[in-house]
């Protein structure tokens, strides 16, 4: 008998799943998901367009020195001689773009040069505690010490960088 129960029961919830399942699907047809929206094909072009000639700009920017009028790789926009905030490298990024950038990556976004030393969470060259965004000095050289770290060691009438030796 408790197996006749088991038995019956089993089937019972097999029917009720089956029936979730089936009513569950929707009772209409559905486009396709790559026809579901329709585009202008017109928009599509100009976007392609605008992308490809962006990606060209800054192809042929990778290969030569930055100057005013060339977009600035972090914001899109044109850059002007007194808005310029040259690297090593020798390409530029607009100075209110660098001054974010430099606090976030290491590397040229058009070369993948190393420009930037120091970032948030390094080692003070001083003292050895971690640099924080609100409290370091960046040096001609690009590395970066504490300001307290940077005014003791002006102060002990050094003249380069504790690192790498480049004049201050």
């Amino acid at each position: 008998m408790v197996y006749l129960n088991f038995v019956f029961g089993l089937g019972v919830v097999l029917a009720a799943a089956a029936a979730a399942v089936y009513f569950s699907w929707p009772n209409y047809p559905q486009a396709a998901p790559h026809r579901q929206t329709p585009r202008n094909r017109r928009d599509e072009d100009k976007e392609f367009d605008q992308g490809a000639r962006l990606h060209r700009n800054f192809r042929d920017q990778r290969l030569r020195r930055s100057v005013p009028g060339d977009r600035c790789p972090v914001c899109l926009l044109n850059m002007e001689q007194r808005d310029m905030h040259h690297m090593k490298c020798g390409h530029a990024l607009d100075n209110a773009c660098f001054e974010d950038y430099r606090y976030l990556r290491r590397n040229c976004p058009l070369c993948n040069q190393t420009v930037n030393l120091s970032l948030p969470g390094d080692s003070c060259s001083i003292c050895f505690d971690p640099l924080e965004k609100n409290n370091m000095v960046h040096l001609r050289c690009q590395h970066a010490l504490h300001s307290e770290c940077f005014q003791q060691f002006m102060n002990s009438g050094a003249k380069t960088c504790p690192l790498c030796r480049e004049q201050l």
